[in-house]
């Protein structure tokens, strides 16, 4: 797998934020197109309805190779959670727990081609002076998934090229539970389940060297990075990431009661 700008400290880039907010005040989607443009002659196709947060869903035909659009890396795509009805990205509050839960299914023809589109939540986590810290959950079209980046230790779900967690076109059941400091160290908990052959997996981890896990001013979102065939010929590659049930609550309990519940989930999960 080939990321560029994978859990690198980038400089604050497209739609403002708006001010301080929680989470769960997210009414609408913030979109972003062509985040990276490597293919800028792709046709997208959105389905992002205007003032909700159940679905969102990005269609892209990357085209065929031809002196115009020659073979590069990819092209990526946002819809950032809003609370203005999607005129900008809402800013997350450090101190307010949450919990994201949705649906997703990758389907590609990108084939055996190495280069593989990826799709998953994914947080900025705003360090301060105008940076931020990229990371989030990682689903690859080659079965792997993982958690990582944003100041989030690194949690490995499935290795595609060992035992793959799904396949494209697999429904995909998710959540993302983040647990605020309050004078404490920042947890999340990500619960995975393959609706599809019923692998499931849930990694509970703590926060890197900073326990104040998502400062305030950081933001979250659906991320779609979509990759291309180049001995697909005249059809061209066509990526399709939908999001969908997404649901968004305030998080109960505890980082440490929930490690405990891990516990006892990891010895029943289903390889």
């Amino acid at each position: 797998m080939k990321v560029r700008g994978l859990f690198a400290v980038v400089a604050i880039a497209g739609a403002a934020a708006s001010a301080s907010a929680g989470v769960t005040n997210a009414n609408a989607y913030n979109v972003l197109l062509r985040n990276f443009n490597d293919y800028p002659n792709s046709v997208i196709t959105t389905d992002i309805a205007a003032n909700q947060t159940a679905h969102a869903r990005i269609t892209e035909n990357m085209g065929p190779v031809n002196p115009d659009n020659p073979q590069k890396f990819a092209n990526r795509h946002f819809a950032f959670l809003s609370e203005d009805g999607g005129a900008s990205k809402l800013a997350m509050n450090k101190n307010e727990s949450f919990k994201i839960s949705y649906k997703m299914k990758l389907n590609t023809n990108v084939g055996a081609w190495p280069e593989k589109p990826e799709g998953g939540l994914f947080f900025g986590n705003d360090r301060g002076g105008g940076w931020i810290d990229e990371g989030g959950i990682f689903v690859v079209a080659n079965g792997t998934v993982f958690v990582g980046g944003a100041g989030q230790k690194f949690s490995l779900i499935a290795e595609g090229n060992v035992s793959p967690a799904f396949a494209p076109g697999d429904v995909l059941s998710m959540s993302y539970t983040y647990y605020a400091p309050n004078g404490g160290t920042a947890a999340y908990a990500v619960q995975f389940e393959n609706l599809t052959t019923g692998f499931s997996k849930t990694v509970i981890n703590t926060f890197e060297a900073d326990p104040n896990g998502f400062n305030d001013g950081s933001w979250v979102g659906f991320r779609w990075q979509h990759t291309r065939n180049p001995t697909l010929g005249s059809d061209g590659t066509v990526n399709d990431i939908e999001y969908y049930d997404v649901a968004i609550v305030p998080s109960t309990g505890t980082a440490s009661l929930l490690a405990l519940a891990g516990l006892v989930a990891a010895r029943r999960r289903r390889a």
